[in-house]
């Protein structure tokens, strides 16, 4: 398996990026690309994206947001984030990438926030898309996710999480932790939904939560796949919080699997 560094330039922001190509890859098989959580880099999927390559025999590419790990950190004054955020990191940095890179109707894999990233391309590029499958995304904010990032900014004041935050985001630390903190607890946010964007999605879709979710409710599930105006799968994972490729990847893999059409190797 072929596994390389790189950094992508897009709008004059350089972004860390990892290219995974299985040995054995299918030809003309369209690229995954991961897109990470709140607090997330390219190091902390740890081998999932390799495990999934692996399986599905697809080319990925992983990468790291603007202002996560190796990229290029937020300018000043960009701390809180806009409400329309998702926005940004969808129509700049997600189209800008795939541009740049020359990716064909890519796969996306999203991962709570990068999930709802993965939705609002779907939606603001829908025949640039193959497939997306969502883990723990929000589309519009719940009284749990508020309660869930209070505990964390009380877990990152009073233990040493941001010691071990710092392995994977460096001098971006505190950066990255008030960009997601400080922006979901903005009393304005509270209103933020992308509902509304969700019947222009139409490539297939997978929806995946965790029955232990700390951070969102299975009624994410059922109001993305109420509303969007292609086929969706949902899938409600038992034993499972708020990480599904960390909890249950076995499963996570085998949907995955079926869900691109390779039901054959989710059954081998």
């Amino acid at each position: 398996m072929k596994n390389e560094t790189f950094y992508a330039t897009v709008d004059g922001i350089s972004l860390s990026c990892q290219r995974i190509i299985p040995d054995d890859v299918r030809k003309d098989a369209p690229t995954i690309i991961f897109l990470h959580e709140a607090l997330g880099t390219i190091r902390m999927w740890r081998d999932f994206p390799a495990k999934l390559a692996a399986a599905t025999r697809h080319p990925v590419i992983v990468y790291e947001r603007r202002g996560h790990g190796r990229s290029d950190p937020h300018a000043d004054g960009d701390i809180p984030r806009a409400i329309d955020f998702h926005n940004t990191e969808s129509d700049i940095y997600l189209h800008g990438l795939i541009t740049e890179l020359g990716l064909i109707k890519p796969i996306l894999f999203g991962h709570s926030d990068g999930a709802t990233i993965a939705l609002k391309y779907a939606a603001r590029f829908p025949d640039n898309v193959t497939a997306v499958i969502s883990e723990a995304a929000h589309v519009y904010v719940e009284d749990v996710t508020i309660a869930g990032i209070n505990d964390a900014a009380g877990i990152y004041a009073n233990t040493d999480w941001k010691s071990k935050l710092e392995r994977h985001h460096f001098f971006q630390t505190d950066a990255v932790f008030r960009a997601w903190v400080d922006t979901w607890r903005q009393p304005a946010f509270r209103d933020w939904n992308m509902v509304d964007e969700l019947a222009n999605i139409t490539c297939p879709l997978l929806v995946i939560q965790g029955d232990d979710d700390q951070f969102g409710s299975d009624d994410q599930v059922d109001t993305i796949c109420a509303n969007v105006g292609g086929p969706a799968t949902k899938m409600l994972i038992k034993d499972c919080g708020h990480i599904p490729h960390f909890d249950q990847p076995d499963q996570v893999i085998d949907a995955s699997l079926k869900h691109l059409g390779l039901a054959e190797l989710a059954d081998a």
